[in-house]
């Protein structure tokens, strides 16, 4: 295994190697390397991992010498299935087994001598850990397994020492194994009989109270017949020849139960179910439809009932859901009931193993102490038979893994089975999922209501806020619920208060020795180091999520380590994965995790992974700027210091297409806005400053204009500070942009006039056009046409000197959209005719896209709308994705002003609407104006006057807020003649009126134009 250089891969092997010669179906296999939760693209991977292994295999062969005698291993394919053929004992589990099953029978023949022989060969054949390093819930179940396996052989070893006298020699290790497994009655029995017969009498005495207080603090049961029997015989001097002593057979005793047939089990059940003191069962119908659902039908038919597996994040409700299940249940499995806690977060204990949980289990059911077996194997036959037999009600609480139980339970259970536990149980037999989330509002409020009380709970938009503080988790809003109950001074609005604080949450929600903190700690303090590691440094990440690359940045791990660590973590409920790779935490374990980084990790630890994720996250965003918008105006990134470039990530992460970084950076797009402004308040400001300035195309595009308003005027700021006169610029032309798109014109005015003439002093004539241009088209929203005209050819100028061809078609696009604005159509058309060509030689299907959308509007106004009709619907099928959402709704509302509205009014409305949805939800005001005058003018032409005039007048006053007076002068043009329909003629011609004095002072020729045109239409109208 050790040329197999993946985890699958080793993984793979492993399990073939255990199931040797047995042949193993895709869909187990797959099981096993993904936990039950497979991909899609399983099998061709299992396909890729097996030639991989194969490929080893023959050149292992290839290295053997000729004459070897050695058969080398080989996997056979068959029918959907992978087996390896191989020799058993080129393999070390089966060699340990079969020497371990070789001496028990020696043994059992009276060989002691032959079989100490052969123990200790098996014992050599373990080194270390099996399966080490592997991840994943079935190596750790096989894990377990095997370490249950090597305690039979050691115990059965021990035994053989015992009889040979040697018992001195096996009190250390038996003491070691009595502190490893407390609750055992093995270990405990032979340490007794070691201790006594050593001449260690007051150590042999102080092992039954010790095993008895365990057994009744852990389990809640007594000692079994045996090592009482033991304990009562030192007690009276009689020799101690149970353990370790032969029966009339020959056979070792140690471990049986009495000779004889097993009695009939006693009493069978415990007291009926109920959920734990202080927990309330609110809502969850849902989930416990899923968990009783099938249950019911089968009960119904005489069929299997399969084991239930609750599993779901701490404080989320598990045990209240199971023991409301067992208590629903109790009256169709009448034959006994029990509930255990596994122990899997009990403070300052270990999980019980799989031998003391079937102990405790057959003990709960009413099984004689006396009939219950010390050896393992017995013991987990006579759980598996009870289980099978029995139509009892099983609460396994706690599970620490599906290795703890899956030795008790039969193939086929009569009983019902619900287990808890806060990890994904994988290889549970016959199992059913079921995942716990946080509750719904209503069944919070609901919840915190039925503790408080309804006299106390009188403000819902209080608890509303209490319940959302508490991350919507039952356990946390319980406490916080008892806590508010236990101090009648207090109001609802005192407790928000105290649960809104920036920090300190996780302290508020307490109540006497409850905590939510402390549940979660429960989780964490059971993680390998490595995984509490990983646990706290999420918590230094800002964002709502984070991906696999950006966690392997955050770890400073290779990304293979780091998807088995968030598969750890997502394995307990620590992290959550609402879409593939894609990790959050909740918002409660966020807090916690963040309280871990600073207690246990340290600001250097903290500090450090930023530096790293800072670094990761700016390079691929620089990476992805550049695919997506290569001929951005924009500088250059440079190195930083103290952040790490993180190269093998960047490859790993595949950024080598349009697609690929447009993915990513929608992806990651929330996430890239947090940490620019956590990066900013934890003293990164520069690094904050160039992700501002690296996303500003990004964010332009895709209208995120809020977001990146705060990013520019932060990063401005920063340069403006050092000083640096050069990035100054470049952050007010990005913010200057910004602010324009969101109809923020003075202020959009002010941060280009200073980002201009920074740029002049700077002789930097690429950031000189770019803030020419953006002002042209800022003057050109403010109907400034002259203005706007004399900048863009400004820019043109500029562009052309220094050869830039792609912002040369811009400028011409842009310089059409300004001479048909002043009525100058052929000097439009000639810009457009000159830019269309360069922007398809350059292959820029969005700038191509643009300036067909532009031809469009120019046949709009010269009142060709079967040309513009033939444009926008050109645009609409060639844009492929690859036009902004912003844009194309543009698109959208010239397409429906293209359109004749009686014809077609459903399609002519549905594009204005669609359209509006957008510029709404981006904030730009001036679009939504031009959207909302369209819409009115349709629903005019078909005699909706008064619906129109609604949506005109809104218009107009949209307009009228942000200083766009051509767009002003089309909402008053409509106004006008729904006031005319509506038999209001002096207001029609009053609004008229207001829009020629507007139009020319505005400079837009062809509005002027077609209000005088409708203001005569008035008049005639008037005279006749």
């Amino acid at each position: 295994m050790s040329e197999i250089r993946t985890d699958k891969g080793r993984r793979l092997l492993a399990a073939l190697a255990l199931d040797v010669g047995r042949p193993l179906s895709h869909e187990l296999l797959a099981g096993r390397l993904w936990d039950e939760e497979p991909p899609p693209s399983a099998v061709a991977s299992i396909y890729s991992h097996v030639s991989r292994i194969r490929r080893q295999l023959r050149m292992a062969a290839a290295a053997e010498s000729p004459g070897s005698p050695r058969e080398i291993p080989t996997i056979e394919s068959r029918s959907h299935t992978y087996a390896l053929r191989a020799d058993t004992h080129l393999i070390d589990w089966h060699r340990f087994v079969d020497l371990s099953k070789n001496a028990r029978q020696l043994a059992d023949n009276g060989d002691d001598i032959q079989a100490r022989t052969v123990l200790g060969r098996a014992e050599e054949i373990w080194r270390g850990e099996p399966l080490a390093g592997l991840p994943g819930g079935w190596a750790q179940s096989t894990r377990a397994t095997m370490a249950d396996q090597r305690l039979a052989t050691t115990l059965l070893r021990v035994e053989i020492d015992l009889r040979l006298g040697r018992f001195g020699e096996v009190v250390p290790e038996l003491t070691a194994l009595r502190e490893e497994r407390p609750t055992d009655e093995r270990v405990a029995a032979h340490l007794l009989v070691a201790l006594h017969s050593a001449g260690r009498q007051a150590e042999a005495l102080a092992v039954y109270p010790a095993v008895v207080r365990r057994l009744h603090a852990d389990l809640g049961t007594g000692p079994g017949e045996v090592l009482t029997r033991l304990h009562e015989r030192m007690l009276t001097g009689a020799p101690l020849t149970g353990p370790a002593g032969r029966n009339s057979a020959g056979h070792a005793s140690v471990g049986h139960a009495s000779a004889g047939p097993r009695p009939a089990p006693g009493p069978r059940g415990g007291a009926a179910p109920s959920p734990p003191p202080g927990r309330h069962m609110i809502g969850r119908r849902d989930d416990l439809r899923r968990l009783l659902g099938s249950t019911g039908d089968a009960v119904e038919q005489g069929g299997v009932v399969t084991v239930s597996a609750i599993l779901g994040m701490a404080g989320v409700g598990k045990t209240t859901l199971a023991l409301h299940a067992a208590h629903l249940m109790r009256g169709r499995f009448p034959e006994g009931y029990a509930h255990l806690n596994l122990g899997a977060h009990l403070v300052n204990r270990h999980p019980l193993t799989p031998s003391a949980v079937a102990t405790a289990l057959l003990r709960r059911l009413g099984v004689p102490a006396t009939t219950v077996p010390i050896d393992s194997e017995e013991l987990f036959a006579l759980c598996a038979e009870v289980l099978a037999t029995r139509r009892a009600v099983v609460v396994l609480d706690d599970a620490a893994s599906a290795a703890q139980i899956r030795p008790l339970l039969p193939n086929a259970p009569a009983s019902l089975v619900f287990v808890t536990s806060r990890r994904r149980l994988a290889e549970l037999p016959g199992s059913r999922a079921v995942f716990l989330d946080i509750l719904p509002v209503d069944d919070a409020v609901a919840l915190f209501t039925s503790v408080v009380g309804r006299e106390r709970a009188d403000d819902r938009s209080r608890i509303v806020e209490i319940v959302d503080r508490c991350g919507l988790l039952p356990l946390a809003i319980e406490i916080a619920a008892s806590r508010f109950k236990a101090r009648p001074s207090w109001t609802l609005g005192h407790l928000a208060q105290r649960l809104s604080r920036k920090t300190g949450r996780l302290a508020e929600i307490r109540h006497d020795t409850e905590s939510v903190a402390r549940a979660f700690e429960m989780t964490y303090r059971s993680l390998p180091t490595e995984q509490q590691e990983a646990f706290r440094l999420l918590g230094v990440h800002p964002g709502p999520d984070i991906g696999l690359h950006a966690a392997a940045a955050l770890f400073g791990r290779p990304v293979d380590e780091t998807d088995h660590l968030l598969e750890a973590l997502l394995h307990c409920h620590l992290v959550q994965e609402e879409t593939p790779e894609r990790y959050q935490l909740h918002d409660l374990i966020r807090e916690y995790a963040h309280v871990l980084t600073h207690d246990e990790g340290g600001s250097e630890e903290a500090a450090t992974a930023l530096r790293r994720l800072l670094g990761f996250t700016l390079h691929a965003a620089d990476r992805a700027d550049r695919l997506i918008y290569p001929r951005r105006s924009r500088l250059p990134l440079p190195t930083l210091r103290q952040l790490p470039v993180a190269e093998g990530l960047l490859y790993d992460l595949d950024l080598d297409s349009n697609d690929s970084a447009r993915k990513w950076l929608d992806t990651e797009q929330s996430g890239l806005i947090v940490l620019a402004g956590h990066a900013r308040s934890t003293g990164h400001p520069e690094a904050a400053a160039w992700l501002a300035h690296v996303l500003a195309g990004h964010l332009d595009s895709q209208a995120y204009w809020s977001e990146a308003h705060e990013l520019h005027q932060a990063s401005a700021a920063y340069w403006r500070s050092m000083p640096n006169d050069r990035c100054e610029a470049r952050a007010l032309i990005d913010l200057g942009a910004t602010l324009a798109n969101a109809s923020r014109y003075p202020a959009a005015q002010e941060a280009l006039q200073r980002g201009l003439t920074l740029a002049r002093a700077d002789h930097d004539d690429d950031a000189t056009a770019e803030a020419l241009s953006l002002l042209g088209a800022l003057h050109w929203y403010r109907s400034s046409l002259t203005e706007a005209l004399a900048l863009q050819e400004e820019s043109l100028r500029i562009r052309r000197e220094t050869g830039d061809l792609w912002n040369t078609a811009r400028c011409l696009a842009n310089i059409g959209i300004l001479e048909n604005s002043l009525g100058n159509q052929e000097k439009a058309m000639g810009a457009y005719e000159t830019a269309l060509p360069l922007a398809r030689r350059l292959g820029n299907r969005t700038l191509e896209l643009r300036i067909l959308n532009n031809l469009g509007d120019l046949y709009l106004g010269i009142r060709d709308h079967s040309a513009a009709r033939a444009s926008f619907e050109q645009v609409l099928n060639l844009e492929n994705g690859s036009m902004p959402h912003f844009e194309l709704a543009v698109v959208r509302i010239n397409l429906a002003a293209s359109l004749p509205a009686p014809e077609q009014l459903e399609r002519v409305l549905s594009l204005y609407r669609s359209a509006l949805t957008t510029f709404r939800r981006t904030g730009s005001i001036r679009h939504e104006s031009i959207a909302l005058a369209g819409l009115g003018d349709a629903l005019l032409t078909v005699g909706r006057a008064e619906e129109a005039r609604d949506q005109l007048a809104l218009a107009m006053e949209l307009a009228k807020s942000v200083g766009a007076a051509r767009e002003e002068v089309a909402a008053l043009r409509g106004l006008g003649r729904c006031e005319h329909l509506l038999g209001a003629p002096d207001r029609a011609v009053a609004h008229l009126t207001e829009a020629v004095a507007l139009a020319e002072q505005a400079e837009a020729t062809e509005e002027a134009t077609l209000a005088r045109e409708a203001l005569a239409r008035l008049g005639s109208a008037a005279a006749e």
